[in-house]
């Protein structure tokens, strides 16, 4: 008989109630389980397909823009260093033999072009306020850009009427009879008397060669000239028959001794410069002319010279030579210009104002007044029917008299606000700064920005 202790316990058997996983150790899903993991899938399917629209997106937008067709007919071409010049077509500058760069022309009254303002909107204004505030428009034009150009220049000897006074023989200074800088001489004046043996001593093999039967007079005449000797010491010596141990130098052209080498006494050479005379009733004036204007300024150009030192009297002539270099420190070339100096009044070394007619290649132009400078940027307004009135981003180039070159921004046969910019400027402004009041924080315009 086993006792209670020695019972081995037994599990109960489940009853019929419970269910049939509970039986088999395992728990059913809640309920709603498999809707949730069909909506996490397609949320995951979702952001698949976002992530690779936003990558193609950035993709595209990193692309180049293709240029189409219309608009590679409005390509304009420029020189990076001289904007001033422009051509329709490409190559290289004239004036630095640099590549020409494309600019792409605005079509007339389109807003393609990225030319948005800093800060600025478009405004609409009635007739009537218009016409109170006194609005004035011009058309932009494109004409030939000419205008006066003012220029810096001085008055310098004209270097092919320097003579200098000099012996292809040695010997010494006897006599000065004109020892001063600045001295005025007529053709013919004696200047100084040289003491020279080895002159002496060829004036007398030519009296002894003359002397001879058969003598050729002219070869040796030829070779007293080659010594410096001229050919009035050459017409005495036929006529006296004897020679001198000095030698007269005489003034080659009417002028001022420019230059004095020697003093009265000094031992010169064949390659000491005595005397340099500079016939003054013509000087040249050399005029400056900065790198943007150099496509300006041509051979044949009028040009007047004034200076402080002769008021109310000016000089008139033309641009006879441009120089091919550019000064490194300046930056800048000279132009040429010749001018009669009647009575030497235009001395060398003085300075004045060079006014050139200058001539340019055809560009686009608006008055200078419907340019407002930010110091950053350059705009205008287009005039619009309607009232309307757009900023527009506007590259400048040269500016002549009240007229200023357009490089870039808009094109021929727009308007702009010629008068009462300030006041369409102002509105435009406050307009943009309560619009942007309401904006999102990091939105704006798009703003232009040159290239």
């Amino acid at each position: 008989m086993n006792s209670q202790d020695d019972r081995t316990p037994t599990t109960p058997e489940p009853s019929a109630s419970e269910p049939t996983s509970a039986k088999n150790g395992s728990q059913q899903p809640p309920p709603g389980a498999h809707a949730m993991n069909v909506f996490r899938w397609a949320l995951f399917a979702f952001l698949v397909v976002l992530a690779a629209v936003s990558i193609g997106s950035y993709v595209m937008s990193k692309r180049p823009a293709t240029v189409s067709k219309a608009a590679a007919e409005n390509v304009i071409y420029h020189c990076p260093m001289h904007p001033t010049y422009t051509s329709d077509k490409p190559g290289q500058c004239p004036i630095c033999h640099m590549t020409l760069e494309p600019i792409a022309a605005p079509a007339s009254g389109s807003a393609a072009a990225a030319s948005d303002v800093a800060g600025l909107t478009s405004v609409q204004i009635s007739p009537e306020r218009i016409q109170m505030i006194g609005v004035r428009t011009a058309r932009v034009e494109r004409g030939a850009s000419g205008g006066s150009l003012d220029l810096v220049g001085f008055v310098t000897p004209d270097e092919s009427r320097l003579r200098r006074v000099q012996i292809r023989a040695s010997g010494w200074i006897h006599e000065l009879f004109v020892n001063e800088t600045g001295a005025r001489v007529t053709a013919g004046q004696p200047l100084m008397s040289i003491y020279s043996p080895e002159l002496f001593q060829s004036e007398q093999e030519y009296l002894i060669q003359k002397q001879g039967p058969g003598a050729n007079l002219e070869a040796a005449a030829e070779r007293l000239r080659l010594l410096g000797i001229p050919d009035e010491e050459i017409r005495r010596l036929d006529r006296e028959g004897k020679a001198t141990t000095q030698l007269t130098l005489r003034s080659p052209v009417t002028g001022t001794v420019l230059e004095r080498g020697v003093v009265q006494g000094q031992f010169v050479g064949a390659d000491t410069p005595l005397l340099t005379v500079a016939d003054l009733s013509r000087v040249w004036v050399l005029a400056d002319v900065h790198e943007m204007d150099m496509s300006r300024v041509r051979v044949g150009d009028a040009a007047r010279f004034t200076t402080e030192g002769l008021p109310g009297r000016s000089f008139e002539g033309r641009i006879e030579f441009v120089y091919p270099t550019i000064s490194n420190e300046t930056r800048t070339l000279k132009a040429r210009l010749a001018l009669a100096n009647r009575g030497s009044v235009l001395r060398p070394g003085i300075y004045g104002r060079v006014s050139v007619s200058a001539r340019g290649a055809s560009a686009l132009s608006v008055p200078a007044e419907a340019v407002i400078q930010t110091g950053e940027h350059s705009y205008v307004f287009l005039a619009h029917e309607g009232g309307r009135f757009e900023p527009r981003m506007v590259w400048t180039g040269a500016s002549h008299g009240e007229r200023v070159q357009i490089l870039k921004g808009i094109a021929e046969g727009d308007t702009v606000v010629a008068s009462a910019s300030f006041l369409i400027d102002s509105e435009s402004r406050l307009k943009a700064a309560i619009a942007g009041m309401g904006a999102a924080p990091g939105a704006g315009h798009v703003h232009g920005d040159a290239p």
